[in-house]
C-alpha cells in the first residue's frame, strides 16, 4: 500500500528532492524548480534581499493569544510550596505510564503525559491561587473530595474563568477537559469497578459530567473558526518545497566558502545548516507529525535499505499505532541517500549528539525537543516567505494541495491518509484546508452537466 501511495504521490512529494553530491565540501546540487507566479511574488520579499521584514517575534498568529495574561497561574513542575500536591502529581504521571491493577486503561506515551500534566498544574494552581480554598499542606484528595457529580463543578468553575480572563479557544477547552478527566480517573481509581460499566470509570458521576462537559467541547470545536491568523502562517506546497530549495542553496553557497582547514566552530555552523536542509527534505519527502523527525533513531527506526534511508515505525513509535499497528515503511527518495550518508559521517560529528537519534541540538547535543523543532522549521520557513509555517501545519499543506491541486483517486487519497497515519476523515475534516467553494465547485459543475443533458439550461 505504501509503496502504490509513494508511486501515485511521487509528483508531490519529491519535487523537492535536490541530491547531495559525494563529498564533503559539495552541497546540494543546483537542481531547479519551475516556481508559479504566486511563489515568485512571495519570494520576492526573501529576508536576504530586504530588510523590511520584522522580527519573527513581532509577527501576530493570534492575536488572542498575544493579549492574554503573562503571568503563568499553574503550579511549578516540584513545587517546594505544595509537597502533598506535588507527591500527587508524581503519582498521577506513574499511573498514565505504567500498567496497574487499578488502571483500567492502557498506559500512555510520554509525550501525551506531559500534556496531561500542565493540564493538571494548571487547575490546581487555580484553585491554589485563585480560590484560596486549601492551604499549602491541602492534598489532591482534599481538592476532589468526592466521587458525585458536584465535583465537577470547579472544573465547570476553572473553564469559565478561563474563558472570562484568557479567552481560551474550543480546541484548547477540548483538550484540557481531556487531561483533567485523566486526572479524575487517577483520584477516583481505587473506588471505580471495572465489570461495572463497558466504558472505563464511567461508573464515577464526576467523570460522566467531565465526559458531557467534553462532548460538548468537541461539538463546539468542530463548528468553531480558527482562533489564529491562518495567513500569516500558510504556505502552498509548492512555496513549501522552495523553501527545501532556498535552504539547500544556502547550505551550498556557505560550503563552497569554508576553508578546508576551518576550526570546529565554523565546521560546526555547516552541520547546524545541513541538518536544517534535511530536516525540511524529510518533511518534504515524507510529511509525518514532528516526532517522527525527532525520533528517527539510526538502526531502529531510522534504516538503511536497499540503498536507501527508511523510517520503520511499531505500534508504540507513533501517535496513531495503537489503531493502525506496526506502520508500512515509510521510504525517503533515493536521490537523498548521499546526502544522509554525507551528513552522517563528515558534519554529524561536529554536534556532538549525546544519542543515537539521527538529530541533535546544536548547543547540548541532546535530542531535539517539540520547541526547538519547531523553531526550526518556522525561522526556516519565515526566513525565505515572511510566513510563520509551523511543522504540523505541513501536513495540512500537502493533504490540501493533494485534494486541490491533483487528480488523485479516492483510492489513492484513502491511500494518502494511512500512509501518514490518520483516517481518510481525519484527512476530511482536520487537514483539508481547501474553502468550502473550492470544496463544492465539482458538484456545481456535476449540477449543470446533468441539466445540459436533460435539456435544461440556466437563465
Amino acid at each position: 500500500m505504501a509503496h502504490h501511495t509513494r508511486a501515485a504521490l511521487a509528483p508531490v512529494l519529491d519535487a523537492a528532492v535536490t541530491a547531495i553530491q559525494s563529498g564533503e565540501s559539495q552541497g546540494p546540487s543546483n537542481q531547479t524548480l519551475t516556481s508559479s507566479p504566486p511563489v515568485t511574488e512571495i519570494f520576492a520579499h526573501d529576508m536576504t534581499n530586504s530588510t523590511r521584514r520584522p522580527h519573527m517575534k513581532e509577527t501576530v498568529v493570534n492575536p488572542t493569544a498575544k493579549a492574554r495574561p503573562s503571568d503563568n497561574y499553574g503550579l511549578r513542575p516540584k513545587d517546594p510550596n505544595y509537597p502533598r500536591l506535588m507527591q500527587d502529581l508524581e503519582a498521577f504521571f506513574k499511573f498514565m505510564m505504567e500498567p496497574s491493577i487499578l488502571q483500567q486503561e492502557s498506559p500512555i506515551r510520554k509525550a501525551t503525559a506531559d500534556v496531561y500534566m500542565r493540564h493538571a498544574r494548571l487547575f490546581l494552581g487555580w484553585h491554589m491561587e485563585h480560590r484560596g480554598q486549601f492551604g499549602r499542606n491541602s492534598s489532591l484528595f482534599d481538592i476532589i473530595p468526592t466521587k458525585e457529580k458536584e465535583s465537577a463543578s470547579d472544573v465547570v468553575a476553572f473553564l469559565l474563568w478561563l474563558r472570562k480572563t484568557r479567552s481560551i479557544s474550543a480546541s484548547y477547552e477540548a483538550n484540557l477537559v481531556r487531561g483533567l478527566i485523566k486526572l479524575f480517573k487517577y483520584r477516583f481509581a481505587h473506588e471505580s469497578d471495572s465489570t461495572a460499566t463497558n466504558q472505563p470509570y464511567d461508573d464515577i458521576p464526576a467523570i460522566r459530567e467531565l465526559r458531557k462537559l467534553q462532548r460538548d467541547a468537541n461539538r463546539k470545536q468542530s463548528v468553531a473558526g480558527r482562533s489564529s491568523d491562518e495567513a500569516q502562517k500558510w504556505l502552498s506546497w509548492p512555496q513549501f518545497l522552495h523553501v527545501v530549495q532556498r535552504a539547500g542553496e544556502e547550505l551550498r553557497n556557505e560550503m563552497k566558502l569554508l576553508d578546508p582547514k576551518a576550526k570546529n566552530t565554523e565546521r560546526r555552523k555547516i552541520a547546524i545548516l545541513y541538518q536544517k536542509y534535511l530536516i525540511l527534505q524529510i518533511f518534504a519527502s515524507v510529511p509525518d507529525r514532528q516526532r517522527t523527525i525527532r525520533e528517527l533513531e539510526l538502526g531502529r527506526t531510522f534504516v538503511k535499505d536497499d540503498e536507501c534511508w527508511t523510517i520503520r515505525h511499531g505500534a508504540d513509535d507513533y501517535k496513531t499505532g495503537k489503531v493502525y499497528g506496526q506502520r508500512a515503511p515509510l521510504r525517503l527518495h533515493a536521490r537523498l541517500t548521499d546526502s544522509i550518508d554525507d551528513f552522517l559521517e563528515h558534519w554529524r560529528p561536529c554536534l556532538q549528539p549525546s544519542t543515537n537519534f539521527l538529530f541533535a541540538q546544536p548547543r547540548t547535543g541532546k535530542p531535539l525537543t517539540q520547541d526547538s523543532l519547531y523553531q526550526i522549521v518556522s525561522r526556516a520557513c519565515y526566513r525565505y516567505t515572511g510566513k510563520r509555517t509551523n511543522p504540523h501545519l505541513l501536513r495540512d499543506m500537502v493533504v490540501t494541495h493533494v485534494r486541490e491541486s491533483t487528480d488523485a483517486s479516492e483510492k489513492e487519497l484513502e491511500a494518502l491518509a494511512l500512509y501518514m497515519g490518520h483516517s481518510i476523515q481525519m484527512q476530511r475534516t482536520s487537514y483539508d484546508r481547501r474553502t468550502l467553494e473550492t470544496k463544492v465547485a465539482p458538484a456545481v459543475v456535476l449540477l449543470e452537466s446533468v441539466n445540459a443533458q436533460s435539456g435544461i439550461r440556466r437563465q
